[in-house]
């Protein structure tokens, strides 16, 4: 023991903590907060026909009396009545002007209004009577509506009822929320109403209380079993408020059972609805531990986060939409000599985060996605600040402290090149301002979708960015009743991070690089709940600061139901 703990006392912080628990936990596992697949479509009103022979017609109007038009289309309606009273015009020009106004309004969102021509006699020179009628949902028939989230859809729809003024932007607003809900498949359709511009907008769902999946991949290091087994299960609505609790599950596959398993991460949490504008409340609890396989120096660590997350979704449509979140976590991080329990490092700190993502929808397929979240550490709620340290037990990295700021962003764009050649750019970045950081607040370029050359834990820093590019094509496959679509891709991806205050033992910054190709293979299924994917790639990855370079054959595959 006395040789362990004088080991302990030379070592300066960071030299023995590669492959501790925090280094291989994801920043959240919530659910996907939004079914971008959704799509709300309005069938346009069948515009009044001009009856046959109008063309060869001809009427003058000395005005157009447009009844209940909407102020701020002034534009348009000037335009209109300019256009009908202009002189001698074909009375087939009334119905297509009328035809063009109503198109209009649906342009500037107000697609349930109807502009029509009411029954009349005019003359030449006399005034035609135009009626704008606004349109507006009077009834929302949720019959079709699965019980256990019947209430939710009808909480989030209700706001579209009786409002005169409900634009294009409203519904699908209201209609996507809807279809959010967790388990979850919403259709709609619109039926004409009982009153003059009204409209019954029916409501039709597909719902599973019980979601989840399973996966695996080898991209772990040899010291953490390498291949690892993932799983994941939501209730979704079990009290009937649109609410979902899931839990997640991954441990690798060597000493799975034991009570000292290379890797292993678990996590429970809830996504509650707070209201029916799209606000939720996130409550997540995760716990990791690691044992890896060193001879020299075995080491245990144990993570653990408990996070509040405050979720909005500022604008939600078919094309654009931001959502914001504020996020407190509290996270505690320690690392042990395995065989003595002498301490190596421990982190108690909270983080208070603010943040948002963009995703839009471009046309051809296309789609882009950036995020920024700013963290800020606070010293509340049993910090351990750097003047809390002591040299038995230190915090995790030379210089840091439970108070920090850090800004970390993500990019990523995927669009066709051509008919079945896709590519897509992935980046993110991270910045410390010039600080140190414990070491569950670093950065890594390493991952699945970026260096995934590199055992996973490697190639970490205070401040960093990473880039990588794909290039694949789709490739259908019939495979006896099933069809398949293979994706063979190429990729390259680059990064650099850097460290504030390096020790003896580590590089003030290191570039990586990686290349190589592979295939993804999806399978389609009937249900929108199913999906099948795998992922096979073989890269290279090198590196400048005199560490190995890598090659690896990755495998990896999801399975949802």
């Amino acid at each position: 023991m006395a040789v362990l703990v004088g080991l302990a006392v030379a070592l300066p912080p960071g030299a023995v903590h590669a492959q501790s628990a925090s280094e291989i936990t994801p920043d959240s596992f919530l659910p996907p907060l939004q079914n971008l697949d959704g799509a709300v479509v309005f069938p346009g009103g069948a515009a009044t026909e001009a009856p046959p022979g109008s063309e060869s017609i001809g009427i003058a109007l000395s005005g157009v009396r447009l009844e209940d038009a909407r102020p701020e289309l002034a534009a348009a309606n000037r335009a209109f009545e300019a256009r009908l009273t202009r002189g001698r015009i074909p009375v087939s020009e009334l119905f297509e002007a009328t035809g063009d106004l109503e198109r209009t309004y649906a342009e500037a969102g107000y697609v349930l209004t109807r502009v029509v021509l009411p029954e009349q006699e005019v003359r030449d020179g006399g005034t035609l009577r135009v009626v704008v009628v606004q349109g507006l949902v009077e009834r929302i028939d949720s019959t079709g509506v699965a019980g256990p989230v019947r209430g939710r859809i009808e909480r989030v729809t209700e706001p579209l009822l009786e409002d005169a003024a409900v634009t294009l932007r409203d519904l699908e607003r209201q209609l996507l929320l809807a279809g959010d809900t967790a388990g979850v498949v919403l259709g709609t359709a619109l039926a004409t109403g009982e009153r003059p511009g009204g409209t019954v907008l029916a409501l039709d769902t597909q719902f599973r209380p019980v979601t989840g999946f399973f996966g695996f991949d080898n991209y772990g290091s040899d010291e953490l079993g390498g291949e690892a087994l993932s799983f994941g299960l939501e209730l979704n609505s079990p009290f009937g408020l649109g609410e979902t609790f899931y839990g997640r599950f991954t441990t690798s596959v060597e000493e799975a059972f034991s009570d000292e398993p290379r890797q292993r991460v678990a996590a429970i949490g809830a996504l509650v609805p707070l209201g029916g504008s799209g606000l939720a409340l996130n409550l997540e609890m995760t716990r990791s531990v690691t044992h890896p396989d060193d001879p020299v120096a075995p080491t245990s660590s144990e993570f653990e986060r408990q996070s509040l997350r405050l979720i909005y979704p500022f604008i939600r449509s078919r094309q654009l939409n931001v959502t914001g979140q504020l996020i407190l976590d509290h996270q505690t991080d320690e690392q042990d000599f395995a065989e003595t329990g002498v301490p190596i490092y421990r982190d108690d700190f909270t983080v208070l985060r603010a943040g948002g993502s963009l995703t839009y929808l471009h046309e051809k397929g296309a789609v882009t996605e950036a995020g920024l979240i700013l963290s800020r550490g606070i010293d509340a709620f049993g910090a351990r600040r750097a003047s809390d340290a002591t040299l038995a037990e230190p915090l995790s990295r030379s210089g840091a402290d439970a108070v920090f700021t850090k800004l970390s962003g993500s990019v990523f764009h995927e669009r066709a090149l051509a008919e079945r050649v896709n590519l897509s750019i992935a980046g993110r970045f991270q910045t410390s301002f010039g600080d140190p950081l414990l070491t569950s607040e670093q950065f890594s370029i390493v991952g699945e979708s970026e260096l995934s050359a590199f055992d996973s834990g490697e190639l970490r820093g205070d401040s960093g960015w990473v880039l990588r590019s794909e290039l694949s094509t789709d490739v259908p496959l019939q495979a006896g009743r099933r069809t398949l679509v293979l994706s063979p891709y190429l990729f390259a991806a680059a990064g650099r991070v850097s460290i504030e205050r390096p020790t003896a033992v580590e590089e003030k910054s290191v570039s990586g690089r990686a290349y190589g190709l592979g295939l993804d293979i999806s399978i389609p299924a009937e249900s929108r709940y199913r999906s099948n994917f795998v992922r096979i790639e073989f890269g290279k990855g090198e590196r400048d600061d005199g560490g190995n370079d890598d090659t690896r054959f990755g495998v990896s595959g999801t399975f949802r139901f």
